[in-house]
């Protein structure tokens, strides 16, 4: 996962989902034009109705007894996409715009639209409008859908793979997908990582996000050396003479409940002076990642440079995972280890 944000994070309103979508796929048509065609039709899932030019040498077709030395051919199109942060969508607003695409696009050979929201629900709208305009293509897509889609066109050592990761983790901060039992976040631990093993603790600056993952990697001399299952994230810091929490558990994003237990409190007292002896920085609040039990994994190194930062995985796409409710800390581990040529 690259350092550089592609997408816009700081807004206050529902049309920046829209806008980065749009830049999505503007960044996709100008990287590969065949694949971004390919998209627009998986996500109408149809084989051609949008499609490339068609080069043709000598076309017969043309009519008055005229063939030209060649033609380039391409059918028009209009797509109008409408992003949703949660919800149903307003009949009254899609009904506006496709009466728009209808009677302003006469001449367009193919119009369609696209309801992207968070969440698959049944939209009686939506169907309701297929009825009333039976000449527009109207889908309705959740923003993993979306992202599925172009995931599967995108060769990962692609460089609009880093584009498309970023997209993927503004809308995990955004809450509108959730790949959070999907996903291993592996971390720099170096020092530290004798501590968080015997402690069963990784703590991190409170600049980083610390949601959209279950599992959390250490990383030290070019490998992940030990994996864990969160159970718990803590925001903890010195506040004059005592320590003051910040428990996350039960929101969307994380796990665990909120109760602090005191096992926690002494984990954190201790990951707060190892802090303290190592960079002096106790007021600064950190993240403290509460693990069931950190495990080694024996085989996984980074074929090539050093970790620069984070990295994510994925245990389905990664390690061939495909029951991630039920898998144990201990199946990662092994399938990290058959998977070792996969970090470049």
């Amino acid at each position: 996962m690259s350092e550089l944000q592609w997408f816009q994070r700081y807004h206050t309103k529902e049309n920046v989902h829209s806008s980065n979508a749009m830049f999505l796929l503007k960044r996709l048509y100008f990287y590969s034009p065949i694949k971004f065609f390919k998209t627009l039709n998986a996500i109408f899932d149809t084989e051609n109705v949008l499609s490339m030019p068609n080069f043709i040498f000598q076309d017969t077709q043309n009519g008055k007894g005229s063939i030209p030395d060649f033609s380039i051919m391409q059918d028009s199109f209009k797509i109008i996409v409408e992003a949703k942060e949660g919800g149903k969508f307003n009949y009254n607003q899609l009904d506006k715009h496709l009466k728009g695409l209808s009677e302003n696009t006469l001449n367009c050979n193919n119009k369609m639209l696209i309801a992207l929201s968070p969440r698959n629900e049944i939209q009686s709208d939506i169907e309701k409008l297929r009825q009333e305009y039976r000449d527009i293509r109207i889908v309705h897509k959740t923003y993993i859908e979306f992202y599925d889609i172009l995931s599967q066109l995108i060769d990962r050592n692609s460089e609009f793979y880093e584009v498309l990761e970023d997209y993927r983790d503004y809308c995990e901060e955004e809450n509108l997908i959730d790949y959070t039992d999907d996903t291993l976040m592996v971390r720099l631990a170096g020092d530290t990582f004798d501590f968080n093993y015997e402690n069963n603790v990784y703590y991190d600056g409170h600049s980083n996000n610390a949601h959209g993952f279950r599992y959390i990697g250490l990383y030290k001399k070019q490998r992940v050396q030990a994996i864990g299952k969160i159970s718990k994230i803590i925001e903890a810091h010195i506040e004059g003479d005592e320590i003051k929490y910040n428990c996350y558990g039960d929101m969307i994003s994380y796990v665990g409940k909120r109760i602090i237990t005191d096992n926690e409190k002494r984990i954190i007292d201790l990951a707060i002076k190892d802090r303290q002896n190592r960079y002096e920085n106790i007021t600064v609040p950190h993240w403290h990642y509460i693990v069931e039990k950190f495990i080694h994994v024996e085989n996984f190194k980074k074929q090539k440079g050093a970790l620069m930062g984070k990295k994510k995985f994925y245990l389905k796409e990664d390690f061939e995972i495909n029951d991630i409710k039920n898998c144990m800390i201990e199946d990662i581990a092994i399938a990290m280890n058959k998977k070792s040529d996969i970090w470049k």
